[in-house]
């Protein structure tokens, strides 16, 4: 693809760019971003995993051709605008695809607004990224949607009465953990007490020793697998049989490794897993094991679903004449229940998709459907 970059001044956060010029849809490059090495990489490199199976699919269907510029942004705010800064003065990149952690999307994105760079992220759920630009949208759900939901969950379906909830200090874990008890609140349960804790600890004792005091029948943990893992090891040492919940950000084979036993009975949610296999994630499935002789993660689903959606964006554009940043832009704009294995994909005017959750429990070191569904 030829594009024309006009000069860019600094401006604060980012740079200002012009605009660029049209080219064929003969060649489509992705810049993809994430945090692909360190304690947190399982997100990042599943969602490459699942992108790249379908770049390979979008590849062998013909027509334009697909490829992936990966940057790896170490999950530092700082290192995602510089990395923003790159793609957006790269005349070949189209799209930015990717995103582990909301706080570095929402540091790049008056960097993609600027440059009129279209992204499409797979993992970040915070509610400040509703509307945040005309450019930006995501393939996962919010978290004031799923932590609402898991707290419904948890009170009516579960018929839990008496919660504690733990969350990581930042804004996936402060936020789900609002929206979930807020929810579970609404439903009839009480919340017998909240405290936080910094991602990447690894000594909760002092916390659930206050947890066990208030004798609770369910914690719910508002954070990701590394800490979740460790919560529940230290929880069951210290005698607390209550009911573990948690989130998304634990639905990983990582928690099973690292919580082995402890982690027994735990219940998350997620949009997608292996265990729910459906005709339309049969091909998926073969394909993705096929490959990377394991099962794929909800977050290889999602970047595989980005990955299609955005063949489908390109598709459109090109119909209507020169694909550019700009038409490919409005192409997802206009996108209505583009088929896919997390399910059908619209984007709503905010940037959001709607969709629904899978909950889903551990046994015998696997996830599965849980006993109760909504």
């Amino acid at each position: 693809m030829t594009m024309k970059r006009i000069a860019a001044a600094a401006l604060g956060l980012g740079l200002a760019f012009g605009p660029v010029a049209a080219h064929s849809a003969e060649d489509i490059t992705i810049g993809f971003t994430a945090a692909l090495s360190g304690d947190f990489a399982a997100f990042g490199l599943n969602m490459r995993k699942g992108l790249d199976l379908a770049v390979e699919t979008l590849n062998k269907k013909g027509g334009a051709t697909y490829t992936i510029d990966a940057v790896d942004d170490r999950g530092e705010a700082r290192e995602g605008v510089l990395i923003a800064q790159r793609f957006c003065s790269d005349s070949k990149i189209d799209v930015v695809m990717g995103y582990s952690f909301s706080s570095i999307a929402l540091a790049a994105m008056p960097v993609f607004n600027d440059c009129k760079l279209p992204v499409l992220a797979s993992a970040v759920t915070s509610p400040a990224l509703s509307n945040v630009s005309a450019y930006f949208r995501r393939n996962v759900l919010t978290d004031a949607v799923q932590g609402a939901m898991m707290g419904t969950y948890a009170a009516k379906t579960l018929g839990l009465s008496n919660i504690y909830v733990l969350n990581q200090q930042d804004d996936y874990g402060i936020g789900v953990a609002k929206a979930f008890s807020e929810a579970a609140t609404k439903a009839g349960a009480k919340v017998l007490g909240a405290e936080s804790y910094l991602l990447g600890a690894k000594d909760f004792r002092t916390l659930l020793t206050k947890v066990r005091a208030a004798k609770p029948d369910a914690i719910f943990i508002g954070g990701f697998y590394t800490e979740a893992a460790k919560i529940a090891e230290q929880a069951r040492a210290l005698g607390i049989k209550a009911q573990l919940l948690s989130t998304d950000g634990a639905l990983n084979v990582e928690l099973m490794k690292l919580g082995r036993g402890a982690v027994d009975g735990m219940i998350v949610y997620g949009m997608f897993d292996p265990s729910v296999a459906t005709p339309a994630t049969e091909a998926f499935l073969t394909a993705y094991r096929a490959k990377y002789k394991e099962d794929p993660s909800a977050w290889a689903a999602l970047g595989y679903d980005a990955g299609i959606t955005l063949g489908a964006a390109v598709d459109l554009a090109a119909s209507g004449g020169p694909v550019t940043r700009e038409t490919l832009n409005a192409a997802f704009a206009k996108l209505k229940d583009v088929p896919g294995v997390t399910g059908p994909t619209t984007f709503d005017p905010s940037g959001d998709r709607a969709g629904a959750l899978y909950f889903l429990a551990v046994s015998g070191g696997k996830f599965g459907l849980a006993p109760k569904q909504p």
